[in-house]
């Protein structure tokens, strides 16, 4: 073996391994970049032709579950350099966690890929994969979307968790009004989208965030915030949707800019069901009117 095969045998084996973190960083991008524009799978649903079919298939299970991790072993490359080809087996390991109701239960597979490799300008880069597979353990609903999990809720499941929801509602707006910041930062997911841009605010991406600009702006005002005629739909198990009406009242303190706001609007909500308790996901401020003084 001359050095330019054992350079192409440890590109390719570079690019398996960037494979497999690409799905792990869930970095699409970089998925398709290993790939030729014709590339072909067998990933146990048919032929995919082209690497957004590849990557859409990938999603389809990934974009589902928690964290994910492909380990892979026992690496054989050939490579033909006269005919600017090579293929590639090695087996893969992966371990995909569960999410919202399903929260750290796993499900893995043990498996075999089979790779074809063309040299391109761009390097060798991947023309075609098969995934054989040898065995399965675990909970395969971890990779299927809420909504497609198991059973659906029975009536007491879902009056149940709109009643956890409802509370959950109710301690938001008692704890922004006494500025209970602490309390208040346990009613969110850790990656929580707030957007109050609409009300004239911005958009924060974590409940650390949210509950700093939430302190800097309310500290020292008064306020009393009011939710109304709520309207919760329980998607499944693990997650929710609602919109509250809202009516909001602020009153600075003597000698500020700005001396009171009194607000209507709508609350548009997400919620996640996170190790056994409801949490806000994602939240959006609508104003229909606001009168300031």
């Amino acid at each position: 073996m001359n050095m330019e095969s054992i350079l192409a045998e440890r590109e390719i084996t570079r690019q398996v391994v960037r494979f497999a973190r690409a799905m792990d960083d869930r970095d699409w991008d970089a998925l398709r970049s290993i790939m030729v524009s014709d590339v072909t799978a067998e990933l146990g649903t048919g032929t995919l032709h082209g690497p957004d079919a590849v990557v859409d298939l990938i999603r389809s299970f990934l974009d589902h579950c928690g964290a994910t991790q492909h380990l892979l072993g026992n690496v054989l490359v050939d490579v033909d350099l006269e005919a600017g080809t090579a293929t590639s087996a090695a087996y893969v390991s992966d371990l995909h966690l569960g999410t919202g109701s399903l929260e750290g239960q796993p499900f893995s597979t043990l498996g075999d890929y089979h790779d074809r490799w063309t040299l391109t300008d761009r390097g060798w880069r991947m023309s075609h994969r098969t995934k054989m597979m040898s065995g399965f353990q675990g909970n395969i609903e971890v990779l299927k979307p809420p909504s497609a999990r198991g059973r659906s809720l029975t009536a007491e499941q879902e009056s149940a968790a709109t009643a956890e929801i409802h509370l959950l509602k109710a301690k938001y707006f008692r704890f922004m009004d006494t500025k209970d910041w602490t309390a208040l930062a346990e009613l969110f997911t850790e990656g929580v989208v707030v957007d109050m841009t609409q009300a004239g605010g911005e958009v924060t991406t974590s409940k650390g965030a949210y509950v700093e600009l939430l302190r800097s702006t309310l500290d020292g005002v008064a306020t009393v915030h009011h939710g109304h005629t709520p309207e919760v739909v329980v998607e499944s198990e693990s997650s929710a949707s609602g919109v509250w009406a809202m009516e909001d009242m602020l009153w600075w303190p003597e000698g500020s800019a700005m001396k009171s706001l009194h607000g209507f609007g709508h609350y548009h909500d997400e919620y996640r069901k996170v190790h056994g308790a409801w949490r806000v996901d994602a939240m959006r401020l609508t104003r229909i009117r606001q009168e300031a003084r």
